[in-house]
């Protein structure tokens, strides 16, 4: 989960396992990746050289999903389709985006994991 502040640039919300290192430059490419396509809501996917991101955007302005500027992405093997993801990443994403305001999305993180692991 990213949101991005103007002044700061990137900010992690929370990462699923915790324990998950992922570097600024890296949030900063993945949020561009939409920010460079549209301001509306969407899809995108990168591939780097040791795995792939695919994300959603909550967009910015009147046509944004529940909160403005935020980011929910999974990190995939390199081997994985992101294609296959785009799915279950819509209702992911919404039911995070839906409870960003109290931090309640936390508490779903390990049961949205669970469920991607079997896809």
């Amino acid at each position: 989960m990213i949101r991005w502040d103007n002044e700061i640039g990137p900010i992690n919300e929370g990462f699923y396992p915790d324990d998950l290192r992922i570097t600024n430059n890296l949030l900063t490419q993945v949020y561009s990746s939409h920010r460079y396509q549209s301001l509306k809501p969407g899809f995108a996917s990168i591939s780097l050289e040791n795995y792939k991101i695919v994300s959603f955007f909550s967009g910015v302005g009147q046509e944004h999903i529940s909160v403005e500027n935020y980011v929910v992405a999974l990190l995939l093997r390199r081997d994985e389709k992101p294609q296959k993801y785009r799915e279950a990443l819509k209702k992911i994403a919404a039911s995070i985006l839906d409870k960003i305001e109290n931090e309640q999305f936390r508490e779903l993180l390990p049961e949205l994991y669970l469920e991607l692991s079997r896809i």
